[in-house]
């Protein structure tokens, strides 16, 4: 069944098993936790099961609800998304979808309305939401997905159900990078305990070039090169990366556009705008990841000497096995800083050529 493709979340698929059972959806739910462990998959397997028509608690893959589910045309299944410049999710669109919940649901179910990052909802948005949810339309229910609740109104997440999700084993990393390809075992370790329990991250640890990026930068600052000329070529290497993610996001739009077969669909140079901001931010936030945990390695490999603590568990031979622990402790004061940068939306340039020549120190 369904549920069974998610993994090691045994007690929030207990939870919505039986609120599916109970036939007692809440008009308010909220997964939280960690990207890339399954939160995005259990909200459509729910959404399916609510409206399967042959099975108990779970969704059958095989009726017509189930069939236009996974075809991603049930017309009570709605998905909201972050969109523009800010990659926010403004009031009118909360508006919008709240109207559209008032009317009963097309197929005769129930609506479930799936709010992808949550805590891009503006202020304005949170307030109409919550009145919403204060009064909530029968018949509809809203799982809101978030890495971040406490960047939500403690009012919403007071009047929603919450469904934690935790990080995956080691163990299913493992098993789920193997079953996509082959890998070399030191490396598939490494990536999977870097990963730090997310498949995601994993994936994109495996198939991109970053990591040996990451790796060739932390080598070359130790060895006494330049950061400012180090800072340099990597800002040409994420000028390079932007235009490519801008390609692809324009690439599949248009794509998406020829397969309309009303011709309705437009291009949305806004929602292009955000898609490419967001990829972008994200390219830079996993290298501070990978910066992170190799200071971080450093650090517990010169206290521990043990092995299995360690995320780079391939490149034992390059760690440093002397370390100044208050210098280690300012490079990764001015990683938290740098990630904070970031999010604030200050140029990758500048956050990265001070970074690299406090990591040269």
């Amino acid at each position: 069944m369904s549920f069974s493709q998610v993994k090691d979340q045994k007690i929030a698929l207990q939870l919505l098993r039986g609120i599916v059972r109970q036939n007692r959806v809440p008009s308010g739910l909220l997964f939280w936790g960690p990207n890339g462990v399954g939160k995005r998959m259990t909200a459509f397997e729910f959404a399916k099961a609510v409206n399967c028509n042959d099975s108990e608690d779970d969704a059958c893959d095989t009726c017509l609800s189930c069939r236009k589910t996974i075809n991603g045309n049930h017309a009570d299944i709605m998905v909201i998304k972050p969109a523009g410049k800010m990659r926010m999710i403004k009031v009118d669109v909360i508006e919008e979808v709240v109207e559209t919940a008032m009317f009963r649901p097309v197929e005769g179910g129930m609506r479930l309305v799936l709010i992808e990052d949550a805590e891009r909802m503006n202020l304005g948005a949170q307030n109409h939401f919550l009145k919403t949810l204060e009064e909530p339309p029968s018949q509809t229910a809203f799982v809101l997905l978030t890495e971040w609740p406490r960047r939500l109104l403690p009012t919403i997440r007071s009047r929603c159900q919450s469904v934690r999700f935790g990080t995956l084993r080691f163990e299913t990393v493992v098993e789920m990078m193997r079953e996509k390809g082959s890998i070399a075992e030191d490396q598939l370790h490494a990536i999977a305990a870097l990963s730090q329990g997310s498949f995601t991250r994993a994936c994109d640890l495996q198939k991109s070039e970053r990591r040996t990026i990451a790796l060739d930068i932390v080598q070359r600052l130790a060895q006494g090169e330049d950061p400012l000329l180090l800072s340099e070529e990597f800002a040409v290497y994420i000028q390079h990366t932007s235009k490519a993610i801008e390609s692809a996001v324009m690439s599949e739009a248009k794509q998406e556009m020829a397969q309309d077969p009303d011709g309705e669909a437009k291009l949305d140079k806004d929602d292009i705008a955000a898609q490419v901001t967001g990829l972008v931010r994200g390219e830079l936030f996993e290298f501070l990841v990978l910066f992170d945990a190799w200071y971080r390695d450093e650090l517990i490999y010169d206290l521990s000497k043990t092995r299995q603590l360690i995320y780079n568990r391939d490149c034992l031979n390059k760690l440093k096995t002397e370390i100044d622990v208050e210098k280690h402790a300012a490079k990764i004061g001015a990683l938290v800083d740098a990630w904070k940068y970031i999010e604030r939306n200050l140029k990758p340039a500048r956050i990265f050529r001070d970074l690299f020549f406090t990591l040269a120190s």
